[in-house]
């Protein structure tokens, strides 16, 4: 099933996943989610029933607002790093928005995204840490088993963090992930260069959704979510 939807609302976008169908039967075990940003997505993971949560936030700004906002909270864990493939420490870029949000802050450079949206500018780049999601499971003793769904919103660096998540891949049920249609941010993979990566991960896409920009021609698709199952547990399902 393909919505396309004008407007992002991360709780609508959410739903969309966690409610379909394909994914009904699955335990809401754990999620870790890459990208938290403000942890707008922290309620409805909990009223989906997910029993642990992980936030993962790159921007050092965040990653203290999560920190006060969710530290207290034994069932969420959160950790200050870039996902990438490869640890180290990498360049966020703080692209800003004409309303002041940092949403759209990458690891890459923008590229049509700023073509598009005029007023979207960078003021500051900062250096942070970087880190594989397998190392990071491992380097902080967290057990695999205790998180079965992932969801990834990096702003078109997604396929970074899934090139150093081999064993994390191959423990999980299903992945929400952040897709762009066009070249938002400057060597970002496009939705089909992530379904072919899945793929041979063994995960299969189910639902989708897009949301639209426009610029002085047209409005067009240009990014959106897309959630992946993996495939050995459709198959059970419908066996």
């Amino acid at each position: 099933m393909t919505l396309l939807i004008a407007e992002q609302d991360h709780y609508n976008d959410l739903k969309n996943a966690l409610a379909h169908p394909a994914i009904s039967y699955l335990p809401k075990t754990g999620i870790i989610h890459i990208g938290a940003h403000q942890g707008q997505e922290v309620e409805p993971y909990l009223a989906y029933g997910f029993k642990s949560i992980i936030l993962i936030e790159a921007n050092p700004q965040w990653y203290e607002f999560l920190a006060q906002k969710f530290g207290s909270d034994s069932r969420i864990r959160i950790f200050n790093y870039a996902i990438c493939h490869r640890s180290g420490y990498v360049d966020l870029h703080i692209h800003t928005s004409r309303s002041g949000s940092t949403e759209p802050a990458s690891v890459l450079p923008m590229k049509r995204f700023n073509e598009i949206v005029k007023t979207l500018h960078t003021p500051e780049t900062i250096r942070v840490p970087a880190i594989t999601l397998d190392e990071l499971i491992e380097r902080h003793q967290i057990e695999r088993q205790d998180f079965n769904f992932l969801n990834v919103d990096i702003q078109g660096a997604e396929l970074l963090a899934f090139e150093g998540a081999p064993k994390t891949l191959a423990s999980l049920d299903a992945v929400i992930t952040e897709v762009n249609l066009v070249e938002l941010y400057e060597g970002a993979p496009l939705e089909a260069d992530l379904v072919r990566f899945l793929r041979r991960s063994g995960f299969k896409k189910v639902n989708s959704v897009y949301h639209e920009l426009y610029d002085e021609h047209s409005t067009f698709p240009a990014w959106g979510e897309c959630l992946f199952v993996k495939e050995n547990r459709l198959a059970a399902d419908s066996a």
